[in-house]
């Protein structure tokens, strides 16, 4: 790719922002090592008060409003003496100001840069569609496809817009596209949504265009879409073809995650969909008193055979971060693998153990952690004594008779995503290979 001098020069200058950013944060730190440690130490502290209480009542509660209160205390305490000191103040406001002036110039130069690999994609292909339809469900993410005007935009391109309407059955309207003749298939809609329409097509060797018009778009952000440009996705249909990874639990595909035990439990509350926080808070509490036992999951990893867990997360590909009720992100998508988290149980001492580690690879190498394994496998099967089983797939509830199989197909799904090909999931811009990134485009030796 053929960087101008402006655009060379726009990213030496970021270049000189990170460098700066960098050099006044170390400053900061190092001469402030006492008072960064009393943060980190303080803050933890808060966040296992915040836990105390977000998962007890009577002196439970109790006793995590207090220790909240102390931390509290000690947090401005801390701040207001870390400010005091000579200099602070003002190197705090340099590194704030030089990160914002970075932050706001690698976005313009990210953008622009992928504008032009869509551009020059662009400009050497055509449309290999011929019937091109878009499924949108309107109400997804909270409109979103309708305020983006969506619809008008498709069908000013020549795509045919189908609009799912309440008591509809989204898969039966993929499949009269396709008796229709459609040649492709796109869908603006949440995780599920994208989940069902993959099954037609793949079914009837069909690519599928995906648009980042549901709540959270998991899959959508891991192809790199940004939902606050909605419109902008709909290149995905004068893109170019990539294959990926699904995965299948019985006959059912999926495209993100799997989850057993908490999550599941969480989806199966009758209030979950009004008060998602509560829903999780009722769970954890009757797991922590001891109302409720772990879950009769049964089911063998390596040489070790489980018969309960709190919780089973299993992931289409491998997963750089994890929290307790979700999987985080994906960097490559055709893998050809299942990740499969497990934590056997749940206590206070597991919560102080991930307050203590940052990232789900540091937790699964810690020898003396044992609250969460991890595994990677091409299939995955677990039973339970009861005879059906609630799942979380890919956010939606589900129910599945024992035993459930849960089973990776390789690049199983014809994708089109926008003429610049594969775009990652953005990152955190801080990273050293961002600094590298602008290095090559001064140099030339980005592509």
């Amino acid at each position: 790719m053929q960087f101008s001098i402006r655009w060379r020069l726009l990213a030496l200058l970021g270049v000189i922002f990170y460098l700066l950013t960098f050099f006044a944060l170390f400053y900061l730190v190092l001469f402030n090592i006492v008072f960064m440690s009393l943060f980190i130490a303080t803050t933890l502290v808060l966040s296992y008060a915040g836990w105390l209480m977000f998962t007890g009542h009577g002196g439970r509660f109790r006793g995590g409003l207090g220790l909240a209160g102390i931390s509290a205390i000690l947090l401005i305490v801390e701040l207001v003496a870390f400010a005091r000191e000579p200099g602070n103040t003002r190197v705090l406001a340099i590194t704030v100001i030089m990160g914002l002036f970075y932050s706001g110039l690698f976005a313009a130069l990210r953008r622009q840069y992928w504008q032009e690999r869509r551009l020059q994609g662009e400009s050497q292909r055509q449309s290999p569609f011929k019937k091109p339809v878009l499924i949108i469900n309107p109400k997804s993410g909270d409109g979103r496809a309708v305020k983006a005007g969506l619809a008008a935009a498709a069908e000013k391109q020549g795509i045919k817009v189908v609009t799912t309407t309440p008591g509809s059955k989204i898969e039966q309207l993929a499949q009269a596209a396709v008796d229709d003749g459609a040649d492709v298939l796109g869908i603006s809609g949440g995780d599920g949504s994208i989940g069902a329409i993959a099954q037609i097509a793949i079914s009837n060797n069909l690519p599928l265009v995906v648009l980042p018009g549901g709540t959270r778009c998991h899959f959508a952000r891991d192809i790199g879409l940004d939902p606050n440009r909605l419109v902008d996705a709909l290149a995905g249909f004068y893109g170019v073809e990539r294959r990926i990874d699904v995965a299948k639990i019985n006959n059912r595909i999926f495209l993100n995650n799997a989850s057993f035990g908490i999550y599941a439990d969480m989806v199966d509350q009758p209030q979950y969909r009004a008060h998602k926080i509560q829903a999780a808070r009722n769970v954890l509490q009757d797991l922590l008193t001891g109302k409720k036992p772990a879950y009769d999951l049964k089911f063998t990893m390596g040489k070790k055979r489980y018969s309960q867990a709190v919780v089973v997360l299993i992931g289409v590909n491998r997963y750089n971060t994890m929290s307790l009720f979700e999987l985080g992100h994906r960097q490559q998508l055709d893998g050809g693998v299942l990740q499969i988290n497990v934590v056997p149980t749940i206590d206070d001492a597991m919560v102080r153990q991930l307050l203590r580690n940052i990232g789900l690879k540091q937790l699964s190498n810690n020898g003396a952690n044992s609250s969460l394994q991890q595994v990677e496998l091409s299939s995955f099967k677990i039973n339970s004594s009861n005879y059906s089983i609630v799942v979380g797939v890919d956010g939606e509830r589900e129910t599945y008779n024992a035993p459930i199989t849960v089973t990776c197909l390789p690049k199983a799904l014809r994708l089109y995503v926008p003429a610049e090909g594969d775009r990652p999931r953005p990152g955190s811009i801080f990273k050293l290979t961002m600094l590298q990134q602008m290095w090559g485009a001064i140099t030339g030796r980005l592509r």
